[in-house]
């Protein structure tokens, strides 16, 4: 079993949605694609629920729930858009609700994930609908009593590398719009250097130091079973991008 992960740059528009099919397309055994939202939709759900409830604080509890009920359609809908698409390319697959299998506190905007019982709910899905390619969410889950929940900004690479860790998975790919990791921020450094591989440890340093490539969260349930993590540029697939391991 693989892990990809595409983010919302990469299921922006339809060329980026077919692009995204060639490369499941050209990956062989059983794979797990995790979605965000499309472009810019987390930011647009974002704005659209603070007018809904303008006074709110971030103390404001009932403001949190809402906030998840209402963001995480961003990763619904457009899940449900990449698993029509490869249907329809003959990519057959299984489109699986995160909420239903990854089992999180109440704990709104910042939820906590219950492996243990996730777990077994992931793999009565799999058992119950069998499929090589499966075409689910990053960023949401959902509690006991049917709420969903979202897991922190940018927590569509902790999706993945939880998918990763429960399905025992041979890697974990995040497809970026970056060539891999670097030693400093290519944008602002002239001299920044592709790191072709690093470790776990290498690599939690960089995100301390304010690299934003991964989510800080992200290292740890792979580290934990020994799972490789790649990260490879969407656009040019044929390259190796950075593993960490």
């Amino acid at each position: 079993m693989k892990i990809y992960k595409f983010g919302g740059a990469s299921v922006k528009n339809a060329e980026r949605i077919r692009h995204l099919g060639d490369i499941v397309s050209q990956t062989e055994g059983p794979l797990v694609v995790v979605v965000s939202a499309m472009g810019k939709t987390t930011n647009n759900l974002e704005e659209f629920t603070r007018m809904l409830y303008p006074d709110a604080t971030y103390e404001d509890m009932d403001f949190d729930r809402l906030y998840d009920q209402v963001v995480s359609t961003g990763e619904l809908q457009s899940s449900r858009i990449v698993s029509a698409y490869l249907n329809h390319a003959g990519i057959a697959n299984q489109w699986m609700d995160a909420t239903a299998v990854l089992r999180t506190d109440s704990h709104f905007r910042e939820a906590q994930v219950d492996v243990e019982t996730s777990l077994r709910l992931l793999t009565a899905f799999i058992q119950a609908h069998p499929a090589r390619v499966y075409v689910t969410q990053g960023f949401i889950g959902g509690t006991a009593d049917g709420m969903r929940t979202t897991l922190g900004r940018e927590g569509s690479d902790y999706s993945a590398a939880l998918f990763g860790n429960m399905l025992d998975a041979e890697s974990v790919t995040l497809w970026k719009d970056v060539d891999g990791v670097y030693n400093a921020d290519p944008r602002k450094v002239k001299d920044a250097r592709l790191l072709r591989r690093l470790t776990y440890a290498e690599a939690e340093a960089l995100a301390e130091q304010g690299a934003q490539i991964v989510h800080r969260k992200t290292f740890a349930p792979l580290q934990q079973k020994r799972i490789p993590l790649y990260v490879r540029p969407f656009l040019h697939p044929e390259q190796e991008g950075t593993v960490i391991e």
